[in-house]
């Protein structure tokens, strides 16, 4: 990876991290993702506007926007529930630890990258993170051995499956961003997704739900869904400078931040478990971005 996409991630990474923390300490994390989701495009629409203007994408771009927005639909709807059910310190590492070791995988596979014996290495060693940290939240490690009992947790359950769409998004956006300006593909994907997404979000909450939400925590929507559109517009970007292979592993540093977050602002109860699987993670992660 070049020094420019390096910083570019660690960045996404923080803020990523950032605005998970805000959603989970919502009374209603599903509601509030969604506000930050809209308003975050709301917010930057100006300039996607200029840059629909100016760089208009081809045909082929929007058949991957139309695709970005199906995936993230998904994505913010099972993060939505994972949340819901589960602690961040769980939700997080899960679902990010399990993107992560996918997107190699999707990368080599679908887009023909190639990967290193190093970055084979990395990628087990963020599976065993994963493995550690959703043990956590049940009867340890032998409850991945037993998947039926495992999916029983329905907080890991979504969490898992939040990350096999991270993984799919991330290979999907990797090609969109050859024929779609990053920044104006990250606003269709925010407005998109959220608008998207709000028929699923209303059998389960009422006009009155989302009222009192936006007039207790606009502000927090405001500055989530910013934290949103910078995170993965970055991400975005560095796809342009790096293969998804790495640049996809790399990000996942935020992990680590996200389950510090945890125990330090939230006082969530993180276990030697959650903090070893966390840290194995993160490791892998280094391995992987490091790897030729």
């Amino acid at each position: 990876m070049t020094g420019t996409a390096v910083v570019l991630v660690l960045i996404a990474a923080l803020c990523h991290a950032s605005w998970n923390l805000l959603v989970r300490k919502s009374p209603v994390p599903e509601i509030t993702n969604w506000f930050m989701a809209f308003l975050g495009g709301v917010v930057v629409m100006p300039f996607a506007v200029y840059l629909l203007i100016t760089k208009t994408p081809p045909s082929i771009g929007w058949v991957f926007i139309a695709g970005t927005i199906v995936l993230h639909i998904g994505y913010f709807f099972t993060l939505g529930r994972a949340y819901k059910h589960s602690d961040l310190s769980i939700v997080y590492p899960v679902a990010r630890g399990l993107g992560l070791a996918l997107i190699p995988v999707f990368g080599v596979l679908i887009l023909k990258e190639s990967v290193s014996t190093q970055a084979v290495l990395g990628i087990i060693t963020i599976f065993l993170g994963v493995t550690v940290v959703g043990a956590s939240s049940s009867e340890g490690l032998k409850m991945w051995l037993r998947p039926r009992s495992l999916l029983a947790d329905r907080g890991v359950a979504f969490a898992v499956v939040t990350g096999l769409l991270i993984a799919s998004y991330s290979v999907w956006d990797k090609q969109g961003v050859n024929y779609v300006e990053p920044l104006l593909y990250m606003f269709m994907v925010q407005l998109g997704g959220s608008l998207g997404i709000l028929p699923f979000l209303r059998r389960s909450y009422t006009v009155s739900d989302f009222s009192t939400e936006f007039r207790t925590r606009w502000r927090i929507a405001i500055i989530g869904g910013i934290l949103q559109f910078v995170s993965y517009g970055l991400v975005l970007t560095s796809f342009r400078l790096a293969p998804v292979s790495y640049v996809g592993p790399f990000r996942e540093l935020a992990i680590v931040f996200g389950v510090l977050l945890a125990a330090l602002v939230l006082n969530e109860s993180v276990g030697k478990n959650r903090i070893a699987g966390a840290a194995t993670i993160g490791i892998g992660a280094i391995v992987v971005a490091l790897a030729p």
